[in-house]
């Protein structure tokens, strides 16, 4: 007598069917496009650094310009640092910064030597002719240097009482007479950093007075000839105050993070501005700490030293004042201002 099939045998026997099935299907599939067929597998997909976001450090890294050659042009290229931070320290070597306050704050946290800076707390483009740091006016200190760049940073102390347009006339006439007096040298203007809102608030340098005095920076440069490095446009925050991690307590003077971020716009306005070429064997990497060189730059000295530390600190090379001619020409320029 026939066996009859209840319905659970039936429901059984049609999942076994449809295992089967679908076991036979997930095999024709393995076969004919899994990884028996090598001849037809790709090169292994590798993410390239372009592909991923950089990682996050605490360090501020310096990185030297290099000339390169490009293989298929046949032509030589300058590459430099291209990113807020990244720039040269043996470009500087013979380079010569003017200011104010700001300015000693190369000094102060060692990222450039005493005898590359004249500056001084208090400095604007009016005063600046008229004082003496270590015995020597700055077309003295310029004369004996002889640099290879000079670089302007001064406009922020003449806000509260000084036209922007009096104090660009001023400068006008203080590159003119570096360039008579140093004619080789490249000289770049830098806009002055904004201020914090908070300083705004309290005290009478105001974000309007900073944009309207680094326009006429911007319109000197161009009038001079000269480069120009944009450090107000890479200081500032989303509204155009002074960003938080370069804002000094006081809202207007500058941490240790700011520099790297001025001498990187420098030395890309340079080598844009004149081609300058960075010879290969100069090229390295530091990698400059942020806590070694806090304990280096003690906060006590908050960049405003008084002339008398300036005086024991800063140094000028030992060298004759230049030529007969460029004598005669810093006592031209001197008894005009």
């Amino acid at each position: 007598m026939p066996k009859k099939f209840t319905p659970a045998d039936i429901a059984l026997n049609t999942v076994l069917a449809l295992a089967a099935a679908t076991a036979l299907v997930l095999l024709c599939v393995y076969v004919f496009h899994g990884p028996l067929r090598r001849e037809e597998q790709s090169e292994p997909i590798i993410i390239g650094a372009e592909d991923t976001e950089p990682p996050v450090t605490t360090a501020i890294t310096t990185t030297t310009a290099a000339t390169t050659t490009t293989a298929a042009a046949e032509e030589t290229t300058v590459t430099t640092s291209v990113t807020a931070g990244n720039y040269d320290p043996i470009f500087f070597n013979n380079a010569l910064f003017i200011g104010d306050s700001l300015s000693v704050g190369l000094i102060n946290y060692e990222f450039l030597k005493p005898e590359n800076v004249f500056a001084q707390a208090g400095l604007n483009p009016t005063s600046i002719t008229q004082t003496e740091i270590d015995g020597v006016t700055v077309y003295q200190k310029a004369a004996q240097f002889d640099p290879k760049y000079i670089c302007v940073m001064l406009g922020t102390n003449g806000l509260s009482y000084q036209t922007s347009e009096n104090m660009a006339e001023k400068m006008g006439a203080l590159i003119d007479d570096l360039q008579r007096i140093c004619p080789d040298a490249k000289i770049v203007l830098i806009t002055i950093p904004p201020v914090t809102k908070a300083h705004e608030e309290e005290k009478p340098e105001t974000l309007e007075l900073v944009l309207d005095y680094n326009e006429y920076v911007r319109k000197l440069a161009e009038e001079k000839s000269v480069a120009l490095a944009d450090a107000y446009e890479l200081l500032r925050d989303e509204e155009g105050y002074l960003g938080p991690d370069y804002a000094e307590h006081d809202g207007l003077h500058l941490k240790i993070h700011a520099y790297p971020v001025i001498l990187g716009a420098v030395e890309n306005s340079l080598i844009k501005y004149y081609g300058v070429e960075i010879p290969q064997e100069t090229a390295a990497e530091t990698t400059l700490s942020l806590d070694e060189s806090t304990e280096a730059a003690p906060a006590a000295v908050t960049m405003v030293p008084d002339t008398t530390t300036m005086t024991e600190t800063g140094t000028v090379p030992e060298s004759t004042a230049g030529t007969e001619e460029t004598e005669i020409i810093i006592e031209e320029v001197e008894t005009l201002n």
